[in-house]
């Protein structure tokens, strides 16, 4: 299946964070099976995974990976997925996932791509096992994660995540409006419970109906000013048709001006436009800043809030729901990565605050 066709097709049934966060480095090239468990927001009959051999935002301090840096070539042996009862468990019975009608794939340089559907008949609240073997050295992989998944070796389950994950699961049922988010590891859903989904983009979808689809693009240490490299992490965002964008804290911690700052935002949000989504502009959270970097984020904040970051269609004081109260708004009432009692003051200001009758449902 063609990549034009999944995304015609094809809609997140899922709100786990996906993203390639860091290439993996493997001490040798070998094969290795690796596992993860998804909860299904929807259900449906077919579904079809996403892949790309490309990084999507810098890791860390940009040592071992930065955004738009390619794996080495590395293949897919086998794919599998299975409706299972939840996290750790294993399906009843799996589902082989092709490619171009193979069970085999060779991945190499700036390779994007997606499986061809298969059929798995899942119903709103399934588990669903996605299981790979594959062969390789260096590929892409997501670090830092919020749901289980385990390197499986001579049968037996271990904690890990050196291998592959799909960038989505998607099904092809009936979606009203594809929903994105896109932002960091407080998007992601990092400081939440593991396999909870009460990330704050998790409770915003348990509150928008079932024809909505959401996909959750948040990935730790991603900074804006990658993200305004317009490079596949924010093309895959521009197939939906509002797109939620929340930046600021890494860009800030790692030495971004307010000015710097903003005119990333607007080379984000210029972008979507220019594809014709509808935009909502996050403030940046409060995350403990002090010094210089206090009033970057104060800045940044201010400029957001008075409309003076262009393109935007909509914004929403994500800040407002997770500070403390003034004058000590700069800090983190539930965490600098808000936990599920933070995420969920956010979920309630977002629906209260009126963004989905005026700007989902806008044409």
């Amino acid at each position: 299946m063609k990549l034009k066709d999944f995304f015609a097709r094809f809609s997140s049934d899922t709100t786990a964070g996906s993203a390639n966060q860091r290439l993996c480095f493997l001490p040798d090239y070998e094969t290795r099976t690796g596992r993860v468990w998804y909860k299904l927001r929807s259900g449906g009959e077919n579904y079809a995974l996403l892949f790309s051999n490309i990084i999507d935002s810098t890791f860390a301090d940009g040592s071992e990976s930065r955004a738009n840096m390619i794996g080495e070539p590395w293949e897919i042996l086998k794919v599998t997925l299975g409706i299972c009862e939840g996290p750790k468990k294993a399906p009843e019975k799996t589902a082989a996932v092709t490619f171009g009608g193979c069970e085999r794939r060779f991945v190499m340089g700036k390779d994007t791509f997606c499986s061809d559907p298969v059929y798995i008949g899942a119903k709103m609240g399934d588990w669903l096992c996605y299981e790979i073997t594959f062969r390789g050295k260096t590929f892409p992989q997501q670090y830092e994660r919020a749901i289980s998944s385990a390197v499986v070796t001579d049968g037996e389950e271990r904690d890990g995540q050196s291998f592959p994950f799909p960038l989505t699961v998607a099904n092809d049922r009936r979606t009203l409006r594809k929903i994105a988010f896109i932002g960091d590891s407080i998007t992601q859903g990092l400081g939440t419970p593991t396999d909870a989904y009460r990330h704050y983009v998790g409770q915003i979808a348990d509150r928008l109906p079932d024809p909505y689809s959401v996909w959750d693009l948040g990935i730790g240490y991603a900074r804006g000013y990658d993200a305004a490299t317009d490079r596949f992490w924010l093309e895959r965002a521009k197939t939906c048709d509002t797109v939620n964008v929340c930046f600021g804290v890494n860009d800030i911690s790692r030495g971004r001006t307010d000015k710097e700052v903003i005119a990333d935002l607007e080379k984000i949000l210029k972008a979507l436009k220019k594809a014709h989504c509808r935009t909502v502009l996050f403030t940046v959270p409060a995350f403990d800043f002090t010094g210089k970097k206090e009033e970057y984020f104060r800045s940044v904040n201010r400029a957001i809030r008075e409309g003076k970051v262009g393109f935007a269609d909509a914004v929403f004081d994500f800040s407002e729901c997770v500070a403390k109260p003034a004058p000590r708004d700069n800090e983190a009432a539930y965490g600098g990565h808000p936990n599920a009692d933070g995420c969920k003051a956010v979920a309630e200001a977002y629906v209260k605050s009126g963004i989905i009758d005026r700007i989902y449902l806008a044409r």
